[in-house]
């Protein structure tokens, strides 16, 4: 994928950079000094400034003025707008591709489904890596939902959003005890699918991605909103 990065280097530190915000190896508001990733990714200063200035585009990353980089906040509003926006495109790309979908894409549900659902054994034993395979398999299954959509600009964006939201998810989600089927919910989000019953899709796609945002809502593990101080800090 064109990341509007030349140089394979700034690529690669991009990758990194992004998937270790991704998983909360970074951690909102850390202080991302070109010494210190220097020595942890070995990629030279100059495309590791590339691509941290790719990031700040992107959203993940925050400039500040002559002290350098952090990773940007995460906040309670910002999910509730991101879940949202998610909501819309996700079920325009749904309704498009239902409509469109043909015997290809049928079968790539179904198999998409097949791998999450095994992953999700893997998950509930809380096998080492588990958390990471769900994640990539769970994007791969809803992708593969809304494949047939027909509408580049559409996946563009509803691409960008779920990076977003994957960034809550799995910062958050790991911390909380609220429990939910989650491969229950997949795997009727599949059945209605593949039935091409577009109305009970959109309803439940809402249900879905509201009950992510309700899931991380309880945990109390986020500020309000960026301007507040973390929960920790305000419960004194």
């Amino acid at each position: 994928m064109d990341m509007g990065l030349d140089d394979p280097l700034s690529q690669l530190a991009w990758q990194n950079l992004k998937d270790d915000i991704i998983s909360g190896a970074l951690p909102p508001g850390a202080r991302l000094r070109i010494g210190m990733l220097r020595d942890t990714y070995g990629i030279g200063a100059s495309p590791l400034r590339e691509a941290l200035f790719r990031l700040v585009s992107d959203g993940f990353v925050i400039s500040m003025e002559r002290r350098g980089f952090v990773v940007a906040p995460m906040s309670l509003s910002e999910f509730r707008d991101l879940t949202n926006v998610r909501k819309l495109l996700e079920k325009e790309a749904l309704s498009a591709s239902l409509a469109n979908g043909d015997d290809e894409w049928e079968a790539n549900v179904l198999g998409a489904f097949h791998r999450l659902a095994k992953a999700h054994k893997r998950l509930a034993s809380k096998a080492e890596g588990a958390v990471e395979e769900w994640e990539t398999l769970n994007e791969a299954f809803h992708d593969a939902l809304v494949a047939a959509c027909g509408s580049p600009f559409t996946l563009r964006f509803r691409s960008s959003v779920f990076a977003y939201t994957q960034r809550y998810r799995r910062i958050c989600l790991s911390i909380t005890s609220v429990s939910r089927d989650a491969l229950a919910e997949h795997r009727q989000l599949c059945e209605l699918a593949l039935k091409r019953d577009i109305k009970k899709v959109l309803v439940l796609i809402d249900h879905h991605l509201e009950a992510t945002y309700k899931k991380v809502e309880q945990s109390g593990s986020l500020p309000l909103n960026l301007n507040s101080p973390p929960p920790q800090a305000a419960a004194h």
